[in-house]
């Protein structure tokens, strides 16, 4: 797959009982003001539309969609130096949690940035977020260090972690 190109990716989603068509692609201007949107709901301190405008313009930078019936429905990103990746952002509207939204958005961005010559990718999330680590855990990523009062709204400590690509076992797979 040519991670330059806006790539579309269909695959199924599934909660306990519904299943759902989720379409995984480049994020393209046009989605910025419902990315910006779910930013909104689901951080206290979101990103504008013009941060991602601005992101969207960076050569080092990779934005990735989540659609359902059309409408974004989670969006990630990382940004890119040499052979390291920083993730800034993954957020899924609470409306599709918990169906494999975030899993398949990050499965995505971490092949593509692995086809880039990236070899390892870092992250900072709340040590309250039980979920998110166990995400990112499921993934590869191992807490690596940790920054006091990283985050703000409320004040809170983050867990830095790390993923060594050659080592992530769904990059070999393809998203089987």
């Amino acid at each position: 797959m040519d991670s330059d190109k806006a790539c579309r990716i269909m695959q199924d989603a599934f909660d306990s009982k519904y299943p759902i068509k989720i379409e995984i692609a480049r994020m393209l201007p046009e989605q910025i003001p419902q990315t910006a949107a779910i930013e909104a709901e689901v951080f206290t301190q979101p990103w504008s539309e013009q941060a991602f405008a601005d992101a969207l313009d960076l050569e080092q930078a990779l934005f990735y969609t989540a659609s359902v019936n059309g409408a974004v429905a989670g969006y990630c990103g990382i940004y890119l130096a040499a052979d390291e990746g920083e993730i800034t952002n993954v957020a899924v509207t609470p409306l599709y949690r918990r169906r494999k939204i975030a899993e398949s958005l990050l499965k995505q961005m971490l092949t593509d940035v692995s086809k880039k010559g990236v070899r390892q990718v870092f992250l900072e999330v709340r040590v309250s977020n039980a979920s998110a680590i166990r995400l990112y855990e499921k993934l590869g990523f191992e807490a690596v260090g940790g920054r006091k009062g990283f985050y703000q709204q409320p004040v809170e400590d983050a867990v830095v972690m790390r993923v060594l690509l050659a080592k992530a076992d769904f990059i070999a797979c393809q998203h089987k």
